[in-house]
């Protein structure tokens, strides 16, 4: 595992007991927005504890304007005939 990849998990861990201590500041069972938001950031940092530097690495794909790129080449792939040798 690589220095990135641990930092991003250990930036997920901190988000995800961040979330968890604002979840349970929230007065347990009243519904508002706080409750909603730490659970949110609990969910976040548990994707990135278990991803580590995929997640942004992702999310740098999506907002680019190449995110049809992997789909295209499987499709072309797909498209070859069986038979390359001949």
């Amino acid at each position: 595992m690589t220095h990135r990849d641990i930092a991003w998990r250990s930036f997920g861990g901190a988000l995800f007991l961040m979330g968890a201590v604002i979840g349970l500041n929230d007065r347990a069972g009243s519904g508002s927005f706080p409750g909603l938001a730490g659970f949110l950031v609990a969910l976040f940092g548990f994707v990135l504890i278990v991803q580590g530097k995929r997640v942004p690495a992702a999310l740098r794909i999506e907002r680019s304007r190449h995110k049809g790129l992997p789909q295209s080449i499987h499709a072309r792939r797909r498209r070859r005939p069986e038979n390359r040798n001949g």
